[in-house]
């Protein structure tokens, strides 16, 4: 489980794909419009990367999204302290309350970012907290404003949160999928999948929180129904979790970005309004390939 003694950077191993990472979502429904805060760090160089992206249906690609600042590298800013860092492109990540609290901005390139968000629940971990490699989504709510070329965007929305540890290996062994929605504060899943031989996508981690209770997702598959230039249109989630519950969740897509953030790594990155349960919550379905997959998807 993971606790305070995680708002620190972890013993690194000498695995050179070593580092940490985290990634916060905000979006703005009405307008169809998503954006990512997603950072990661190097703690032995001192070397970090990342920063904001937003985009709508206007521009689903890195170069013609409304904004996209996601730097691979920057250069090293030595010692470095998890509670509050800045990066070389002026993001800031302040914890203002561990494990519920943190503060992100943001002041380059014509977009002023200044953004809280408040956690709903504890951290769900997939794998043991300060072990080799972990990983923990958490659900939440995100207010703010972003300000881009003078166009102002007020932001009041549920978000998900991640935070990884352990190596990050460019590539992608085989296609896989990043699932989640939030209705309100008592009700919210998330889901892993992957492909598996078979080719279909099956659930391998994840939680479904109703009426307040969490249970772990132990079965399950993702199914896409229709696909627009490639890209999810319209995607079913089945699953169960081990109390016995029972999830059907229909996602519609409403804009998907084209991102190849890691190596050898094709991403549709979306905002999905997702109905289940008979409430309807915004989320994402981060859909993921290899390179090879991808061209064969497109053609």
């Amino acid at each position: 489980m993971a606790d305070n003694l995680d708002e620190a950077f972890h013993p690194a191993t000498d695995d050179p794909y070593w580092n940490e990472s985290g990634w916060f979502h905000f979006s703005i429904p009405e307008r169809d419009v998503i954006g990512f805060v997603y950072y990661f760090h190097d703690i032995r160089t001192g070397t970090s990367g990342g920063g904001p992206a937003i985009w709508d249906p206007s521009g689903e690609q890195t170069y013609d999204c409304l904004f996209y600042d996601w730097r691979w590298t920057q250069p090293p800013t030595g010692t470095l302290q998890y509670a509050d860092f800045v990066l070389p492109n002026s993001l800031r990540h302040v914890v203002v309350e561990p494990m519920r609290r943190y503060r992100l901005s943001y002041s380059e390139l014509g977009l002023d970012l200044d953004l809280e968000w408040t956690a709903l629940m504890a951290p769900h971990v997939l794998g043991s907290a300060w072990a080799e490699h972990c990983h923990f989504d958490q659900p939440g709510r995100m207010r703010g404003t972003a300000i881009l070329d003078g166009d102002r965007f007020d932001i009041d929305c549920y978000s998900m949160r991640d935070r990884t540890w352990g190596p990050h290996r460019p590539g992608a062994r085989r296609p896989g999928d990043y699932l989640w929605a939030i209705a309100g504060p008592e009700s919210s899943w998330h889901a892993i999948t992957m492909a598996g031989r078979s080719g279909v996508d099956r659930v391998i981690g994840g939680y479904l929180l109703r009426d307040g209770e969490i249970g772990e997702l132990v079965a399950g598959e993702r199914r896409v129904l229709d696909r627009r230039a490639g890209a999810p249109a319209r995607v079913v989630l089945d699953a169960e979790d081990d109390r016995g519950r029972v999830l059907h969740a229909e996602g519609a897509v409403r804009t998907a970005l084209r991102w190849l953030g890691w190596p050898g790594r094709m991403t549709f990155w979306t905002l999905t309004d997702w109905r289940w349960d008979g409430l309807q919550g915004w989320g994402e379905d981060q859909e993921f390939f290899a390179r090879e997959q991808v061209r064969a998807l497109l053609d």
